[in-house]
């Protein structure tokens, strides 16, 4: 069933128990979706778990109900399995051996990659983030949204769309993003909070990874490394690179930015970020991954080398 909101809706208020997750590796929209859901579910008397494989981002714990997230939980307890921001159940991790156990899975989702693999879905590509069509739930289902659940989906949108600098801040973001204003969200103690609330360990790693820069075709694709000795040495986690893929993007005449991060041996987490020219969801898709047009991921198998020689073979291939 796929873009039902009306049906989503009437599950959601007949159903009692639900088990909420996002992908790993979760960022802003990730976690201020599910936040924001699982906060209005239990305004109106459910249960609603919040169940990820990886810790909310150091940045993102001063999220109304960032401390209910839990990494263990029994999928079988729950009657509805809801997965936001995700392109597949896969990509949750740890988590999808529980949410296979519900009986009814709900998917809500904006990435274009996303095959609608929920027996309930509401998948649009065209919003600039799931907190948006969270919002669309929660206005047709008529649950009020207080201070908190606002919070939760004004971060959503806020970094889904770069701070409303990317090409995906629509008029339905801005309107969006101005209700959870009117409600009380005070914009500057967000920002600050998401942006600006940072360690020196932090910072000294930033130089350490700037310091792994290197160009590729002809200038147009720029690319960073952080090696695991990399976290070790600042005593970091990998939230701690949140946002330095923007450092080699924001280099003059770079379409596209790269970031090679060593995961186990011989497996490299990569992301990627255009400013337009050129899909990189295609490239992430072709690598085993997906994501959005300027921004997606993919995790590949081999050396550094051997990972770098293969995306920047497809990101050359795909330069206009």
């Amino acid at each position: 069933m796929r873009n039902d909101l009306d049906a989503i809706c009437r599950l959601f208020r007949e159903k009692e128990r639900f088990l909420i997750a996002c992908h790993e590796n979760p960022e802003g929209d990730a976690i201020g979706s599910e936040l924001a859901l699982a906060l209005a579910l239990r305004k109106i008397g459910k249960t609603a778990t919040v169940l990820n494989s990886d810790p909310v981002p150091g940045n993102l714990l001063f999220l109304p109900g960032a401390d209910t997230v839990v990494f263990d939980a029994d999928g079988s307890s729950h009657e509805v399995a809801v997965v936001v921001d995700c392109g597949s159940p896969e990509r949750t991790g740890r988590a999808q051996a529980e949410l296979r156990k519900c009986p009814i899975m709900v998917d809500i989702d904006h990435h274009p990659t996303n095959h609608a693999q929920g027996d309930y879905c509401l998948i649009d590509p065209g919003v600039a983030a799931t907190g948006i069509l969270v919002h669309r739930i929660l206005t047709a289902m008529g649950v009020p949204i207080d201070h908190d659940i606002a919070v939760n989906i004004y971060v959503a949108v806020l970094t889904d769309t770069g701070s409303f600098r990317y090409s995906n801040s629509s008029p339905e973001a801005f309107s969006v993003a101005g209700d959870m204003v009117r409600i009380g969200v005070d914009p500057w103690e967000v920002a600050e909070r998401v942006y600006e609330t940072q360690s020196a360990e932090r910072l000294r790693l930033l130089g350490r990874v700037l310091g792994s820069l290197e160009l590729a075709a002809g200038g147009r694709v720029a690319a960073i490394t952080t090696r695991k000795k990399d976290l070790r040495d600042f005593l970091a986690t990998k939230d701690h690179l949140e946002g330095f893929i923007n450092y080699p993007r924001s280099i003059f005449g770079v379409e596209v930015a790269a970031a090679f991060r060593e995961e186990d041996a011989g497996e490299y987490r990569v992301s990627l970020r255009s400013k337009g020219k050129v899909d990189v969801s295609a490239i992430a898709s072709a690598l085993g991954g997906g994501g959005h047009r300027n921004a997606a991921g993919c995790t590949v198998r081999g050396s550094l080398d051997e990972v770098k020689r293969k995306v920047f073979r497809l990101l050359g291939d795909a330069l206009p």
